[in-house]
């Protein structure tokens, strides 16, 4: 390697000298040579721009109700608008201008009818409750409103379970366990037996005066669930792999835990009975309803469903005057290979559960 390192030095040097009149006696006389052809490095290609796939446009339509505080005016105004196959997805806030999102697929003839449970109710009167409306069509959507299809005919069920997810302190009741394994055990039994975590309901203290806490599960029939518990990504970057990394094995996100310690974690469900496959986007949270709206509605355009609202970035923060507060962010999803209540845009609304 060094001898033909010199040589070709040698061979430059002597270039020169030939090209100066150099060498020999003078006078411009010298050997000729002939330059060295040297092939540049082939120009290396740019990484590609990440382009979103061609997904076929969603039937879906939005629209949006002003907030109404007055449960008779907003329930009586919910069922108006499921009478033109709307229902009810998400209710974001902007700006103290809190409104409701509904949202409608325009080639089914969906028609839903809304009911609210009363407040304060027994563990006991909870569970005859939910139990009945959903013998008759009802799906529960938090824990205070039941949803109907009136063009589907289906059935719901219903078990609770005291919670291995919080310890049930009576001083800090989101006080989480250190390790949530039991959960995990607990989320995996009942979802061999079909049934579906979708949150937790609080009822009055137990006598010793911890909080009774319950985890709620739904029954429809004909699935059984997989539970797969991850640490939470702080970045965006590295959340949206690891949405895109489960949702390429058929897990959809569930719900994220945050821990006391400041540690979160991610818990993602798959109905074992499919193979459905689930892609995610993160885009920034529009700052007024109108521009949300344009959001929901050009991104169903591109074949994207709403997923959830109000997702804080770990990471990106907005500063304020004294205050440093999380970038909010929006969450679309596209599914392919899917059928029922893990899919498109209507997963939404259904999990009681904090993200």
């Amino acid at each position: 390697m060094r001898n033909n390192t010199y040589r070709a030095l040698g061979i430059a040097l002597l270039a020169t000298l030939t090209a100066c009149g150099g060498g020999g006696g003078g006078g411009g006389g010298g050997f000729p040579i002939a330059p060295i052809a040297v092939t540049p490095p082939p120009a290396t290609n740019p990484d590609p721009v990440p382009q979103d796939p061609v997904l076929p446009a969603l039937s879906l339509d939005f629209e949006l109700l002003t907030n109404e505080f007055d449960p008779v005016k907003l329930l009586a105004a919910l069922n108006a608008e499921g009478s033109k196959g709307f229902r009810w997805v998400t209710s974001p806030n902007f700006k103290n201008d809190p409104r409701h999102v509904l949202s409608k697929d325009t080639k089914a003839a969906d028609k839903y009818i809304n009911e609210f449970l009363a407040a304060g109710l027994s563990q006991d009167d909870y569970l005859t409750q939910i139990n009945a409306r959903g013998a008759h069509g009802f799906r529960l959507l938090n824990d205070g409103t039941l949803l109907r299809n009136s063009a589907v005919s289906a059935w719901y069920s219903y078990t609770l379970e005291t919670s291995l997810r919080r310890n049930n302190s009576n001083t800090d009741p989101n006080n989480y366990p250190v390790s949530l394994d039991g959960f995990l055990a607990q989320l995996n039994a009942k979802g061999a037996q079909g049934s579906r975590y979708i949150g937790e309901k609080h009822f009055a203290p137990l006598p010793d005066g911890r909080f009774n806490i319950q985890s709620v599960y739904e029954n429809a029939g004909g699935g059984a669930f997989q539970y797969e518990m991850l640490p939470g990504a702080g970045k965006d970057a590295d959340f949206i792999a690891q949405l895109n990394a489960q949702g390429a094995k058929g897990f959809r996100l569930n719900f994220i835990v945050f821990l006391k310690s400041g540690e979160t974690k991610a818990f993602y469900v798959k109905d074992k009975a499919q193979t459905p496959k689930f892609t995610y986007w993160i885009v920034d949270r529009p700052a007024d309803a109108s521009a949300f709206l344009a959001q929901l509605k050009d991104n169903a355009s591109r074949g994207k469903a709403f997923f959830v609202d109000n997702y804080a970035s770990g990471t990106d923060r907005v500063a304020g005057p004294g205050s440093s507060e999380p970038v909010q962010k929006v969450i679309y999803s596209a599914s392919a290979q899917c059928q029922g209540v893990l899919c498109g845009d209507l997963y939404a609304f259904s999990i009681m559960s904090i993200y």
